[in-house]
This record gives C-alpha cells, structure tokens and sequence, in this order.
C-alpha cells in the first residue's frame, strides 16, 4: 500500500468514526422537545416552559466545565443529573472557541443547559458553585438556522446573516441578540456535533 492510498483510507476511517460519534451521542443524549414548521432553509421552533442551569465565564470552555460538573454530582443532592441537549452559548459579539484553541471573547460568555424535563423548580437540585445558577425559562419562539461544515467564527457570523435575512420579509420581530446551540455535551463538542444560530423571536 503506497502512501497516497494510505493518507486517503486514514481520512476516510477518522470521517467514519467522527460521524459515528455525531450518531452515538444523538441517540444517547435526550433533546429538549419542541414544535417545528420551516421557513425558507431556517426553522421557527416553539419551546415549552424548561428549567436550565446556567453560568458566565471568561470562555466558553471554562462554562462548560462548570455545567459539567454540576451535572456530574456539584449540587445539594449530590444527584447526576442526565445531559440534555442542546448547550446554548451567547457571546458578544457571536464568537466560537474550540477546545484546541480557547481565545478569549470581547465579553464574558453566558452559556446555559436544559435540565431533563422531569425537573421542575421545585425538585432540580440546586448547584454547590456559586458561579452557577438555575433559572426557569418561560415558553418561547425562536428562529433557527443550521450552521455547515465545521463551525468557525466566519461561518457562525454567515449563518447568522441568512438567519436575519429569512426573518426580513417576515412579521417575526427578533428579540434580543443571536446565541448559538451545540448538540453535544462533551468539550468536543464542536468536532463532533452540530450547531445552529439562533434568536428568540415575536
């Protein structure tokens, strides 16, 4: 086997076990329910009252962690609680980071998680850090766009430029500012899970 035909059967077998992980961890990991309808290549989804854990840090990583670890067992029940996708991060400006390469953003980032919908405000248990906090969010619109390939900070600020335009011809009004959803709980996450742009809309 030459080095060529080598090279090629490592890419082929390292895009078979990325799209096994993608699969996996769909299948594995619950998603918060919601109602769809399309618009143009965007969806407008409508999400249910839910309870979400969420905290603010100088990176995204360093939020993840903490969210990791409260729902590892860092809270008053000591209780694991199940991951739910997906993680929503807000920067300002909409930035990504990855795991290989942490940068700092302009401003801290907020970066929250859907607690499984057996947990109300009355029974998730509260987390031990003080850093992370539970809210309960009401019933909501939002806008959503799939982002493509690998989601660097170009293609995050493009897709959230289709997001707006799909909205332009439209009675939706957009509310507040655009955050980005990560469907995979890992520090990984954005090597083998997709991602979406989004806002709340009215």
């Amino acid at each position: 086997m030459n080095r060529a035909t080598t090279f090629v059967t490592g890419v082929l077998a390292g895009l078979a076990t990325v799209a096994g992980l993608r699969y996996y961890r769909s299948r594995a990991t619950e998603t918060v329910a919601y109602e769809r309808r399309q618009l143009g290549d965007c969806e407008i989804r409508q999400y249910p009252s839910v309870v979400l854990a969420e905290t603010v840090a100088k990176t995204e990583t360093a939020a993840r962690k903490r969210l990791e670890q409260y729902l590892a067992g860092a809270n008053t029940a000591a209780e694991r609680i199940p991951p739910t996708t997906p993680i929503r991060a807000k920067h300002r400006p909409l930035e990504v980071t990855t795991p290989q390469k942490d940068t700092a953003t302009a401003a801290p980032v907020r970066v929250c998680t859907y607690l499984p919908p057996q947990y109300s405000p009355q029974t998730a248990p509260e987390p031990t850090d003080h850093t992370v906090q539970l809210t309960v969010e009401t019933p909501r619109t939002v806008a959503v766009q799939s982002v493509s390939l690998y989601p660097s900070a170009g293609r995050l600020k493009r897709t959230r430029d289709r997001l707006f335009a799909s909205l332009e011809d439209t009675d939706w009004v957009a509310i507040g500012s655009p955050f980005v959803f990560r469907y995979d709980n890992s520090l990984v996450g954005s090597l083998t899970g997709r991602t979406e742009v989004g806002i709340e809309i009215a």
